[in-house]
């Protein structure tokens, strides 16, 4: 994700003189590149301090990093990073096919950039001692939830997931610490997703958040924090498409690394259903 669009994603987070530096950063990169975290204080009329608060909740290493991220933005000439979005009366279907690609391709690299190693491989340690996963997701979110349930029943995973939160927290009164809650909330602000986040840490139940890049609440009540980029969205939109996009991205990126951590028991259980469901389907054909 390139240093403009980070700080679309968390202006929300920022105060206003850590919101005057990045504009500032914005306007002169030149300058930004070439000037000291003191120098770069100076100019945008705040403090270093500033600065390196600015740095950290915009999810970058450190100042030098910030400005080499800056630097390779103006070698790849990004100058605006919002796309074409949503949809347009009476709009071709060539123009709806091809916004749809471009959307997605940098959704998708965008969320490669801010996904991070260690916090998949926490992940996956954690599911690989896991005894019983509990999913859950509202809305559009709750199509992530059931991707997950979907993938990980058929490796013999003993999933619980089910779109109705009341069954489903009567389910989630039987977990223990041995298990483990994955919460699924795009703006990570979702009522019922916080209630749940809430419920497992007084239970000491282990959670894992899948929510978009800023200081919301659900990042910051789970264990673990899996990100994807603010989609490429208006708030008023026809569907959740990026979100989604986003979202699957990095379930699949979490679905394959568990595999292959776990590869000879996986791959035993998913031929064993997949022989089942050709055992059943078998049965239908006509002899």
């Amino acid at each position: 994700m390139n240093f403009q669009m980070r700080v679309e994603s968390a202006r929300k987070d920022l105060t206003l003189t850590e919101i005057k530096t990045a504009n500032y950063i914005l306007k002169h990169p030149q300058k930004a590149i070439a000037a000291s975290i003191n120098q770069l204080a100076e100019l945008a009329g705040s403090s270093a301090a500033t600065v390196t608060r600015m740095v950290r909740k915009l999810d970058i290493d450190s100042f030098t990093a910030m400005k080499i991220m800056i630097s390779g933005d103006l070698a790849r000439n990004v100058s605006d990073s919002s796309p074409q979005l949503d949809i347009k009366e009476n709009e071709s279907f060539s123009s709806i096919c091809n916004k749809l690609v471009e959307n997605d391709v940098k959704n998708i690299n965008q969320t490669k950039d801010l996904l991070k190693k260690r916090n998949c491989e926490v992940v996956v340690h954690r599911l690989l001692k896991t005894k019983t996963l509990y999913v859950f997701g509202v809305g559009a979110s709750s199509l992530a939830a059931e991707n997950i349930y979907q993938k990980w029943s058929r490796i013999g995973f003993h999933v619980v997931f089910n779109q109705d939160i009341n069954v489903f927290l009567a389910e989630l009164s039987n977990a223990t610490k041995e298990d483990t809650l994955w919460l699924i909330s795009n703006s990570g602000e979702t009522p019922e997703i916080l209630w749940l986040a809430n419920y497992a840490r007084k239970h000491g139940i282990f959670t894992i958040a899948l929510t978009r890049f800023g200081q919301n609440r659900l990042a910051k009540k789970a264990d673990i924090a899996l990100i994807t980029c603010k989609p490429i969205e208006p708030d008023v939109r026809v569907g959740a498409t990026n979100s989604i996009t986003g979202q699957f991205y990095v379930v699949d990126v979490v679905f394959y690394l568990y595999f292959s951590r776990d590869f000879n028991q996986s791959f035993r259980a998913i031929t064993t259903s997949r022989q089942s469901t050709e055992n059943y389907k078998s049965h239908f054909k006509i002899r």
